[in-house]
């Protein structure tokens, strides 16, 4: 069967209306390939891709480890009493400017990173990403004044942002479709492991009576950058970019290597290629750009998804406790260095608990439900929150405070239900692969813009009405569920046909018939 036409249709891509090079084998191998791929062997039952898994641990994990580390230890510094004198007691602005500072220079890159993905490939992304954390972690911690303190943040934001987007999408188009879905969801729970290591950093370090006491978690923030540097050289290039840049063969080599343990003749990783082949080819050949996001009912429906994505990952709440755990603490009555930097660190070590546990579930919940589940408890978590510290503010009732606490944590197992385990993962299933890199690109803009702007605003909304700020984000939660309800689509459970129609419409099954008896006729004659 002649298959150098078909069209990919896996689990994370859709038909688009329109594109050409499809047959009528289509419609039939995207079902083929799920089915066979349900049927293959644990990953643990096939060396090469049980090695492939355990080499995105230092190759791929580090971008996500350098931003909770850089949260928690940005938390952790305010309660170190010698950063706090060395640079004059940061609050309000200054402070928000400072942790600002940082997504800012994700923000500034962004522009770039589609370029350098599309160009040079997903690895040489990650690695100038990382080459770039170093270089700011190595100034961050010989910083000799505030200025110096803050163009290291935005050097580290600047790296970052490169390294962000192109780890979890290497990591989706290398992993086999049978585990893809949870190894995607897995990639965001390691924000949480490099919070746990900045949060018990400096508890260890807050005590040392001088400025090592500051400098030390600051210089760590580099080493997780610099072991990613030999990580991803020790990974293979997407398969999915290799046939982009008509390099078929090298692609097919590590389809056969990873995903059917070497061998050649797997009839799994012949259709996969194939496939693969098909769509890419197709529509790298159509040159798409960024007005893709707009000719299109489905496109732009993907385009709106995104923006939420971005949006909603970092205004839900999350960045008040993310970056300003010690001012909230100090809002119900936690004044102690000790008290607070415990706090936090065990914060930390329930969120990556829950996280991972919510990277598991994507295999069995739905997406609508997971993300209005997270969206209706951080709602519910939030008012009684509030309710809690305006009683304790208002009325002196210690036990409220103590609730407030408490409701930290709840907070954040309803947050990593969605915004941890599906921030990366649902963009993967939503975006087909020409708009991939670009979607991602908006993805990390918006996210690091909504955060630049609440990591600036927090800090002065509870210098200026303390507990009462907490209000503002109940009613922001209860617009990210009206639009979560109104433009979030299932991407589990229907058909891959079923699916191109939540978001291009009925008719774009009626347009794949008309080409394909159009194709019929042609080749009749």
């Amino acid at each position: 069967m002649a298959r150098e036409n078909s069209k990919e249709l896996p689990s994370s891509s859709f038909v688009e209306k329109g594109t050409p090079g499809l047959d009528t084998e289509v419609l039939d191998v995207g079902e083929q390939i799920q089915r066979i791929a349900s049927e293959c062997p644990p990953f643990y039952r096939n060396r090469n891709l049980f090695i492939l898994y355990l080499l995105m641990i230092p190759g791929c994990l580090v971008p996500a480890i350098t931003l909770g580390f850089d949260a928690a230890m940005m938390n952790g510094l305010q309660a170190v009493p010698s950063w706090d004198d060395y640079f004059n007691r940061p609050r309000g602005s200054l402070l928000g400017i400072m942790s600002a500072i940082l997504p800012l220079g994700c923000v500034l890159a962004t522009p770039f990173v589609s370029v350098v993905g599309d160009r040079w490939g997903r690895r040489v992304g990650i690695i100038v990403g990382s080459v770039i954390m170093v270089a700011g972690g190595v100034i961050q911690g010989a910083s000799v004044h505030i200025g110096m303190f803050m163009a290291s943040r935005f050097i580290i934001g600047v790296g970052i942002v490169f390294a962000n987007a192109f780890a979890p999408m290497l990591i989706a188009e290398l992993a086999h479709p049978k585990e893809r879905q949870v190894i995607t969801s897995l990639y965001q729970t390691s924000w949480y492991i490099g919070a746990i290591i900045a949060a018990w950093v400096t508890f260890g370090t807050f005590s040392i009576p001088n400025e090592w006491s500051w400098r030390i978690p600051s210089l760590l923030q580099a080493a997780p950058a610099l072991l990613q540097i030999g990580g991803v050289l020790c990974l293979p290039e997407s398969p999915r970019w290799l046939v982009a840049k008509g390099r078929a063969e090298e692609a097919k080599a590590v389809l056969v290597k990873y995903h059917a343990n070497g061998d050649a003749n797997d009839e799994f990783v012949n259709l996969e290629f194939e496939q693969m082949r098909g769509i890419i080819e197709a529509e790298v050949n159509n040159e798409t750009g960024w007005k893709a996001f707009f000719d299109s009912p489905g496109n732009r429906k993907r385009l709106v998804i995104i923006i939420c994505l971005g949006v909603f990952s970092q205004w839900s709440g999350n960045g008040l406790v993310s970056y300003y755990l010690v001012r909230v603490l100090e809002t119900v009555g936690i004044t102690e260095s000790r008290d607070k930097n415990i706090i936090n660190g065990c914060l930390m070590i329930f969120n990556w608990i829950t996280s991972v546990a919510s990277a598991f579930l994507t295999a069995r919940l739905k997406r609508r439900t997971q993300f209005l589940t997270s969206g209706f408890g951080m709602l519910a978590v939030f008012t009684a929150q509030t309710l809690c510290a305006g009683l304790f503010n208002e009325r002196h009732n210690i036990h409220a405070g103590k609730a407030v606490i408490a409701m930290l944590f709840l907070f954040y197992f309803f947050f990593n239900l969605a915004f941890n385990a599906l921030l990366y993962s649902y963009p993967v299933e939503v975006l087909p692969y020409p708009i991939r890199a670009k979607g991602f690109s908006l993805l990390m803009f918006f996210g690091k813009a909504s955060n630049f702007i609440n990591i600036l605003v927090n800090p002065i909304g509870l210098q200026a009405i303390g507990w009462r700020f907490y209000l503002v984000y109940v009613a922001w939660l209860c617009i990210e569920i009206a639009l979560m309800w109104k433009f979030f689509v299932e991407t589990k459970g229907p058909s891959l046909e079923a699916i191109a129609a939540l978001f291009d419409g009925e008719h774009v099954k009626a347009e794949k018939r008309d080409f394909i008896k159009e194709k019929g006729e042609e080749k009749e004659e």
